[in-house]
């Protein structure tokens, strides 16, 4: 096939949303299809993804007139970009049910564009793209445009499913195909020691909930519980996270990483017991899925996206921004027994292996991209 993506990719922006982007691009390249990149944050050129090369194209913006001006621009350089490449593919696929699809549903209806979109809205529980959706002035008239002209929506996480349907979306096709994850060979750990040694890795920002998970921690080395917990990543939130830090008494056993390659991430994730996540909101998280892929059991809060799959046999959850909960959670985790502990992290192993495979995941969302290219109708020449 020959597919377009709109979405960011890494170095150019670091995040889960552009991983996932390029781990597909990645594998459906390796499948033998033809994959071209556009996004605000790429350049003009072609980035390596692993082992091949995808061309990239650069939506350009502004932010200079605030957010109607950034609208207007990315419009305004995006329309004419899908006008010239769209014709020399066979499907759009747009990360994120937001800017691009609104803007491809819009040039549909105009009849100055004609080939079937694929959307994958990012987050849930009123942080996603639904909630974009809404903050945008007369919202309601562009839903009807993205019921019509969106062939297809994958739902990665759950949660996403209602935000889209309270929302209105309620026509077009829906699969489920969470995020996938490539697969190296298993990590070979030693029995954990008395003094458990955490992880958590992504951007230190408030949906993250590490406020949450330090007042908890608090209350676990209160409680006599010995551990150090390594947070990799730098972000918005790091200085008022240092200050609650040293507040809590905890400046002994957390340990700021700061910003790691992504190459070295899975060492740090290999010298590790256990993974922790106590997000407020998230979509489908590519941090949980290297940290189970790497043999971590792992406690994190229901988000509607990979703690759907996470049960007492591979980890613990709660709710977000439940302290007593969450407090629970990393207790039992401290207290489990470290044979049991080392299984079930090669029970997380196990059910990434059987779920989340990233060219397994590429093929199934091939499928969809095909069906949606097949049952579009001809090009309008």
């Amino acid at each position: 096939m020959r597919i377009l993506v709109i979405g960011n990719l890494p170095p150019y922006v670091l995040g889960g949303a552009e991983n996932q982007v390029a781990r597909l691009v990645e594998a459906w390249i390796r499948l033998g299809h033809h994959v071209e990149v556009a996004g605000q944050r790429l350049e003009n050129g072609r980035v390596q993804l692993g082992s091949v090369e995808a061309r990239i194209h650069r939506i350009r913006i502004t932010d200079r007139a605030g957010r109607a001006g950034r609208a207007a621009t990315y419009f305004l350089s995006l329309a004419p970009l899908l006008r010239r490449l769209a014709p020399h593919f066979d499907v759009v696929y747009t990360r994120g049910f937001n800017d691009a699809a609104i803007c491809i549903s819009v040039l549909k209806h105009w009849r100055l564009l004609n080939v079937p979109l694929v959307a994958v809205p990012i987050n849930a529980k009123g942080a996603g793209d639904a909630a974009f959706i809404r903050s945008i002035p007369g919202w309601r008239s562009l839903v009807p445009l993205l019921n019509r002209h969106t062939n297809a929506i994958n739902i990665i996480a759950p949660a996403i499913e209602p935000d889209l349907v309270e929302l209105g979306i309620t026509l077009p096709v829906l699969s489920r195909i969470p995020n996938g994850i490539p697969i190296q060979p298993r990590v070979q750990r030693g029995a954990p020691g008395a003094v458990r040694k955490l992880a958590w890795t992504g951007r230190l920002s408030r949906q993250k909930g590490l406020d949450v998970l330090l007042h908890a921690l608090a209350a676990a080395r209160a409680g006599g519980r010995e551990f150090v917990l390594e947070l990799i990543g730098t972000g918005p939130e790091e200085e008022n996270l240092r200050k609650l830090t040293a507040e809590l008494g905890l400046g002994a056993c957390v340990r700021f990483a700061g910003r790691v390659p992504v190459s070295e991430v899975r060492a740090h994730l290999a010298a590790a017991d256990a993974f922790v996540f106590p997000s407020r909101y998230e979509g489908m998280s590519n941090s949980v899925l290297e940290a189970m892929e790497a043999g971590l059991p792992v406690v994190l809060t229901h988000c509607g996206g990979i703690d759907t799959y996470v049960d007492a046999r591979t980890g613990w959850t709660c709710d977000p921004e439940d302290v007593p909960a969450l407090v629970g959670a990393v207790n039992a985790m401290l207290d489990t027994p470290a044979a049991e502990l080392l299984a079930m992290g090669q029970r997380a192993r196990d059910l990434v292996e059987a779920e989340f495979e990233i060219e397994s995941i590429a093929r199934r969302n091939v499928d969809v991209l095909a069906r949606a290219a097949a049952t579009h109708g001809p090009r309008r020449r």
